[in-house]
């Protein structure tokens, strides 16, 4: 994190890890989509501090229960506001995020330390290591 000439952040605290937690939404068709975050990292973007990307690994629970439904991958990433009600703080990026090409390597070494991917990966391992 990029420090001020005080020594602290020249931004809050990366968000609060999701793991763990359960989301109820509706897919684009209106059916319902619900999924739990089994892993994630956060982590600075490289190019811009005022960035952050996430990862999460999670199940769906397509009627079956979240171990009998499939494994799906999300990236997504945090920008400091703007606008003022939330200037300075953390907020979702609504769209998929642009990247540079070391970015996008970075992104796929977290998810490989993370255990999420190997030659021949499944979308079964985990490890939480990478952080998060």
């Amino acid at each position: 994190m990029k420090n001020l000439p005080n020594g602290k952040s020249a931004y809050p605290p990366l968000p609060a890890s999701r793991r763990g937690r359960i989301t109820r939404t509706e897919k684009i068709d209106g059916s319902p989509l619900i999924y739990r975050v089994e892993d994630q990292a956060i982590f600075e973007a490289p190019s811009n501090p005022a960035k952050a990307f996430l990862i999460q690994k999670l199940a769906l629970d397509e009627g079956q229960g979240f171990e009998n439904g499939p494994v799906m991958f999300r990236i997504g990433y945090y920008m400091i506001a703007h606008r003022p009600r939330v200037k300075g703080k953390w907020a979702w990026g609504q769209f998929a995020p642009m990247m540079t090409a070391e970015e996008l390597q970075l992104i796929v070494r977290k998810m490989k330390a993370m255990g999420w991917m190997d030659s021949g990966d499944n979308g079964t391992a985990s490890n939480a290591e990478a952080g998060g």
